[in-house]
């Protein structure tokens, strides 16, 4: 990107960051661009991986999971 587009995407942002505080005045502009950075940054939290049946895991591209053999053989001997 060159420097004048950069110049150019700024100024249109300064104009409409403008405008809405002009609009909604400055703490309710601050407060949603906080709000907004918050809900964000929970979005781009992992997610657990449920425990799902190896078919479905298939499905959407993970390797299977083997089940290693548990203490219950040894409990029922």
């Amino acid at each position: 990107m060159s420097n004048i587009h950069a110049h150019r995407d700024s100024a249109i942002l300064r104009v409409s960051v403008d405008t809405l505080v002009n609009e909604h005045g400055r703490w309710r502009v601050a407060l949603a661009a906080l709000a907004a950075a918050i809900r964000a940054r929970k979005r781009r939290l992992p997610q657990p991986v449920p425990r799902l049946d190896n078919r479905l895991r298939a499905d959407i591209g993970m390797p299977p999971v083997v089940d290693p053999p548990g203490m219950y053989w040894k409990a029922r001997w």
